[in-house]
């Protein structure tokens, strides 16, 4: 409690002079979202824009109501992903008739839309027109739509498929674990191409990220000033969590060459390959909730103003305790990682098939 007690002074202590209406005492005044602070972007903060329909929980201001109920849906959907996969982590699951229905509401009734309206909000918060991102700067900025939540896209519907429909189910068979499998080393490529030079360039000082968009094109409001919350921490993090993140589309690489090799489990145990997807996911799921948690309702839709956090790098603790199930893998993450990484002997040494799902590697023809 003491350590809860320091964590919580230090907070207090450090957004004690923070403005929301004017973050960092900047001239002229700025969002924590990076744009020009004016009177009509207050309104929509305070929600008094009735133009602007911003909720709580609204990633970006939507001005169309189709796409405010979809992100909306989205962000409920998301925070059942959240608890399921939380709820999993944390019990022994063996056996367990409970995890297996869970996991069928989670792999039928949530992951397949979730996926789907995600990837669609996606596509419009790449193209919505600057002239509304200006309406109320969100604090994830486009280039960081467009660098970070394409790969996460990716990433996350590779780990449901992986973990919930292949080889489990007749629509998802073996031979999908190809697409699958490229669909992973497409979003590492991306990372490493787009991904790190938009996000580099811009929390080392190097640039905008913005493919040498002139400055009123690539800033709200053309004032370099406002790119201080992202130079500063918001685009670090993201550029150390979406390398993590690349990190784990090639362990999904991985995991989908040895199904595609063998015809099914036979190398790679159904069980096993379930588990990874279900840590990785789970950790997605940490990550975003908790970065959205730490700045979204505080710093754009009204909370008190000490909640209004100076600095993004106050979102670790939070990542940290939503992060608790994954940590508890900890030791069989290694263990199943250095298996992997250690050749075919070494993860069928590892990797046992013992589950229904699992299937014999087929025999070659004499």
């Amino acid at each position: 409690m003491r350590a809860v007690s320091i964590f919580v002074s230090i907070v207090i202590h450090s957004a004690a002079a923070w403005s929301r209406y004017n973050v960092g005492n900047k001239s002229p005044p700025m969002t924590c979202g990076g744009g020009v602070m004016n009177a009509q972007t207050i309104k929509n903060i305070k929600g008094e824009n009735p133009a602007v329909p911003v909720s709580s929980i609204a990633r970006y201001p939507l001005l169309d109501p189709f796409v405010k109920f979809l992100s909306d849906f989205h962000v409920y959907c998301a925070i059942v992903v959240l608890v399921i996969v939380m709820f999993q982590m944390l019990r022994k699951i063996k056996g367990d008739q409970l995890h297996v229905m869970l996991g069928r509401v989670l792999s039928f009734a949530i992951a397949p839309h979730y996926v789907a309206v995600g990837m669609l909000l996606n596509y419009y918060a790449i193209n919505m027109p600057l002239e509304d991102w200006k309406l109320a700067p969100p604090a994830s900025d486009w280039r960081l739509q467009v660098s970070y939540i394409i790969p996460f896209a990716i990433n996350t519907f590779v780990a449901m498929a992986m973990g919930f429909w292949l080889c489990r189910y007749g629509f998802m068979p073996p031979w999908t674990a190809t697409p699958l499998k490229w669909l992973s080393a497409f979003s590492i490529l991306f990372w490493c191409t787009v991904g790190l030079y938009q996000t580099g360039s811009q929390a080392f000082g190097l640039g905008l990220g913005s493919f040498g968009l002139p400055v009123e094109k690539s800033v709200p409001g053309g004032q370099v000033d406002a790119q201080a919350f992202f130079d500063g921490g918001l685009n670090l993090i993201v550029f150390l969590v979406g390398t993590m993140q690349a990190g784990q589309d090639y362990v999904a690489y991985k995991c989908l060459a040895l199904v595609e090799a063998a015809g099914g489990n036979a190398d790679l145990s159904w069980k096993d390959m379930h588990k990874w997807a279900m840590i990785d996911l789970t950790y997605q799921a940490a990550v975003i909730f908790a970065l959205f948690l730490a700045f979204f309702p505080y710093c754009l839709y009204g909370a008190p103003e000490w909640t209004c956090l100076e600095s993004p790098f106050y979102a670790a603790p939070v990542i940290s305790v939503f992060l608790i199930p994954v940590m508890m893998q900890a030791v069989w993450v290694k263990n199943f990682l250095t298996a992997l990484f250690g050749g075919t002997d070494a993860i069928k040494a590892f990797s046992k098939p013992s589950h229904k799902f699992d299937t014999p590697k087929p025999k070659k023809a004499d």
